[in-house]
């Protein structure tokens, strides 16, 4: 007698497709006054080109053609810029399906970078970048990678932030560290910070849903738990290395595909 047992699957699909849903709104909700910094700064140059078009204009003095192409040049570049960040932020969001494809890391790190280096650099903390040239791709869902860089960032600026609020903290060497590197049939990803480190209790529970050492009103406490779900479903693997008071590493490996 042969049994033959089947289950419906789309509901626990469609749930988890919200959940993730869910948790990049969340994160854009995060990155909400970093963008405004991003944004600023192409509107304050176009701002301040066209102020003196106009300046010119109402005292009726000649324009030099060099100048006004600068002016020009300037407006166009920066409305360019905006309309990119803006962009960014609208694929960022989207609601899409998933699917894998051959990416190259270094790509994507730069991308998720671009969301929020105004606003590190606003905050003191520095971006170093450690990059191996020439990398072989992986094969992953770069729209759901991104969103995990970007979760990776944002937790490295808040443990920053937090170090710096304690109590006799004086300010230093800010900094969060963007590393790749290959090994024979794997690529490795590593981000780094010089915040408050994770507590040796703390480190096997870190990627539990709803599990947060951020204060109440500070993160969901999903960011790492959708994050590891990510990796995990690309085929790749995250792990952490932290001492409290010592920063945190987290370190993340794919395999390369096999046809790079």
């Amino acid at each position: 007698m042969l049994l033959v047992t089947t289950s419906d699957i789309t509901k626990r699909l469609e749930t988890e497709q919200q959940l993730l849903q869910a948790s990049k709104m969340a994160t854009l909700g995060e990155m909400a006054t970093g963008v405004a910094h991003e944004l600023n700064q192409p509107l304050a140059v176009m701002e301040s080109a066209s102020s003196f078009l106009m300046r010119k204009l109402n005292k009726k003095e000649d324009i030099e053609e060099e100048h006004l192409l600068i002016m020009a040049q300037k407006i166009s570049s920066n409305v360019d810029r905006a309309t990119r960040i803006i962009n960014h932020l609208r694929e960022f969001g989207r609601k899409e399906d998933a699917g894998l494809e051959k990416i190259q890391v270094n790509d994507l790190l730069r991308r998720a970078n671009e969301l929020l280096s105004q606003q590190l650099k606003v905050r003191g903390i520095e971006v170093v970048w450690q990059l191996a040239e020439g990398l072989p791709l992986i094969m992953t869902d770069p729209g759901r990678l991104e969103q995990v860089f970007v979760n990776l960032l944002l937790n490295a600026r808040d443990a920053i932030e937090d170090k710096l609020s304690t109590k006799g903290i004086k300010k230093g060497s800010e900094k969060i560290i963007l590393t790749t590197s290959s090994d024979g049939d794997k690529i490795t990803i590593e981000v780094s910070d010089t915040g408050t480190g994770i507590p040796k209790d703390q480190l096997e529970k870190i990627f539990e849903p709803f599990f947060t050492t951020k204060s109440v009103g500070k993160g969901t406490g999903l960011g790492l738990s959708i994050s590891y779900g990510i990796i995990k479903d690309c085929g790749g693997n995250i792990h952490v290395r932290s001492k409290k008071g010592e920063g945190a590493r987290f370190i993340i490996e794919f395999p390369i595909s096999n046809d790079s």
